[in-house]
């Protein structure tokens, strides 16, 4: 936890985003991405925050948007840093700019709004409306103490959000939550991604009996506990009680298709069978020990509580209110307790017990031919990391490791690359579930070699991107406001992608008889790929306008990205003669096959 003073000295969670050097570039929203980072889990923070920092001079409150792959969940968020180091809390107001924020982005006027928040509130509005979205999350994230008039006004915002939700979108059941990230819940979300069992307390539990199982690292004995133990856990500790647990308790959604409602109507309605109903859950202890009376009673002592499997059971059964815990009277689930103390081991039990944490198609792809073979290519390769489909371990999402080139930003740049940049953006999960699709992108012949050239061109992309961005709105010449619309549309990053990779042939002044085959001509880094395809980025930016048409809906209009490349074409093809020097360059270190 933070000193009373506010300073770092004993917050290893805060002291761990300030070693963070990739992030520094953000300024007041490195935080923001650090936190969304923790909580989210994405590997490529750059990547991340292209598409969803939407912070600026007229950004209508909205620092950042994200709309999960699987358009089930809406971040919007707000930031902010003080440069005060003694305590205090972070100013109310900034959490009643979320209302302004959800307002703007539900319900604002589009033309009114910014092109960084345009293309956001236009995603956002259309997941919406296509009845794909679960849940809005209103973060407000900061450096300061958490305080009862933040969580007022973040309240608000939340009242305000389900009232727009059911006046446009009546037939939809959308999650409203709100959470204030201030130094003491970073340290618990820290705490969480490091620490496994963050509740250390003893407990009893009446048990009707059970069995125990032994290896050399682990033991676990096997019983039932009352729901009423439960209750009383989640009483005191709340969402501590999950440590394990990469998400939190969901919360209750009143739909049928919710599967904490369904948890807490099946208790309430069959007590007696309800053991045998839920799959039960697991609990990771520092130390057990079991019981028998002479009567027979029998319980067992545990010392250390983390509910790493059945969290939402665990959620779903402690929210139950007096009324409703009298109606499961007798209740019990079925449960496992581990004790661990190989830290190896541990680390796995987190990871294939934690029904959140769930097995992603990276995984089963992990142990594809082509992953492996990949990986054994990038082995070979001078800084320059692929685990095809591997997950590291918890701490991922907050220890960078800079020579990674992401699972996720490899598919996107070789499906964009090869013309699908609406599949890049809106269907990357897709890449991985899809056989077929998967198939078509990481081909048998793709080799490490071309990932890295089309992965250069998508990064460099995103450099131009920020660089331009970060000139201020009432600097930038007539050229770079245009430039910066385009930009700043969703998905653009991945159309311009394309947009070059269809004209892969004015660029090199070359026939192109397969692009799967493009590599450069001469081992690079990834930050030298990126640099090798900066200057023709900067040229074929000078026709983003080209593009720009294809950016709305986000990349789904499949006619018009098809209309909008070939125009795009048209242009680069009459300036290459005119400028050949960057295009010569890449040229000259490209090469078509080994």
């Amino acid at each position: 936890m933070a000193d009373q003073d506010g300073t770092a000295d004993d917050a290893p969670g805060y002291a761990a985003f300030e070693s963070r050097d990739d992030l520094e570039k953000y300024g007041d929203n490195a935080l923001l991405l650090f936190v969304a980072q923790m909580r989210l889990g994405f590997d490529d923070v750059d990547t991340f925050a292209s598409n969803s920092l939407t912070d600026g001079s007229n950004d209508k409150k909205c620092d950042l948007v994200a709309v999960s792959a699987d358009k089930q969940r809406i971040v919007l968020a707000q930031g902010y840093v003080s440069g005060k180091t003694t305590a205090g809390e972070a100013p109310a107001n900034k959490a009643s700019d979320l209302n302004t924020a959800v307002s703007w982005l539900l319900d604002g006027d589009l033309d009114g709004l910014p092109e960084t928040l345009r293309g956001a509130a236009e995603e956002v509005r259309d997941a919406l409306a296509g009845g794909e979205i679960r849940e809005l999350q209103l973060w407000y994230v900061h450096n300061r103490n958490e305080s009862n008039n933040v969580d007022d006004e973040l309240k608000q915002a939340v009242k305000t959000a389900n009232g727009i939700l059911k006046s446009l979108y009546s037939d939809l059941d959308v999650d409203v939550s709100c959470v204030e990230i201030g130094r003491s819940v970073l340290e618990d979300e820290y705490q969480r991604m490091n620490a496994p069992i963050l509740v250390a307390d003893e407990y009893v539990f009446e048990v009707p009996g059970g069995f125990e199982m032994q290896e050399d690292d682990w033991s676990a004995f096997f019983t039932a506990v009352e729901v009423a133990d439960l209750r009383a856990l989640w009483a005191t500790h709340k969402t501590k009680l999950m440590s394990p647990n990469i998400r939190d308790y969901l919360g209750v959604v009143r739909s049928s298709g919710n599967i904490n409602f369904g948890i807490k109507e099946t208790a309430k309605g069959q007590p007696d069978n309800f053991a045998i109903f839920n799959n039960g859950i697991t609990v990771l202890v520092n130390k057990y020990e079991h019981k028998v009376a002479d009567d027979g009673f029998q319980t067992l002592a545990v010392e250390g509580i983390g509910v790493v499997n059945g969290g939402q059971t665990t959620g779903a059964l402690g929210s139950l209110d007096a009324t409703e815990a009298t109606a499961t009277a007798g209740a019990r689930v079925m449960a496992r307790f581990v004790k661990c103390t190989n830290t190896a081991v541990l680390s796995d039990i987190v990871k294939y017990n934690n029904t959140q944490n769930k097995v992603e198609a990276t995984d089963f792809r992990s142990k594809d031919a082509v992953q492996d073979r990949l990986r054994k290519e990038f082995d070979g390769m001078p800084e320059a990391d692929y685990r095809g489909g591997r997950r590291g371990g918890t701490t991922d999402a907050i220890q960078r490791v800079k020579t990674l080139l992401p699972d996720s930003t490899v598919a996107q740049s070789l499906a964009a690359f090869h013309g699908e940049p609406n599949l890049a953006y809106n269907e990357t999960r897709s890449i991985w579930d899809n056989d077929a699709i998967y198939s078509r992108v990481f081909r048998d012949t793709v080799t490490a070699k071309h990932i890295l050239y089309a992965y250069g061109l998508l990064k460099a992309i995103e450099q131009v991107k920020a660089k331009l961005l970060a000139i201020p709105e009432a600097s930038r010449t007539e050229a770079q406001k245009r430039h910066a619309a385009f930009v700043s549309a969703r998905g653009s990053n991945y159309l311009l992608v394309a947009a070059l990779g269809a004209c892969i042939e004015t660029i090199l002044g070359v026939a192109v008889a397969d692009r799967h085959n493009l590599q450069f001509k001469t081992s690079k880094t990834p930050a030298q790929a990126i640099a090798a395809w900066l200057p023709v980025v900067e040229v074929a930016m000078a026709f983003s306008g080209q593009l720009a048409p294809a950016t709305d809906r986000g990349l789904k209009a499949q006619d018009r990205v098809k209309k909008a490349i070939e125009d795009f074409g048209s242009m680069l093809e009459a300036t290459r003669s005119a400028n050949p020097a960057p295009f010569d360059d890449l040229a000259a270190d490209t090469q078509s096959g080994a």
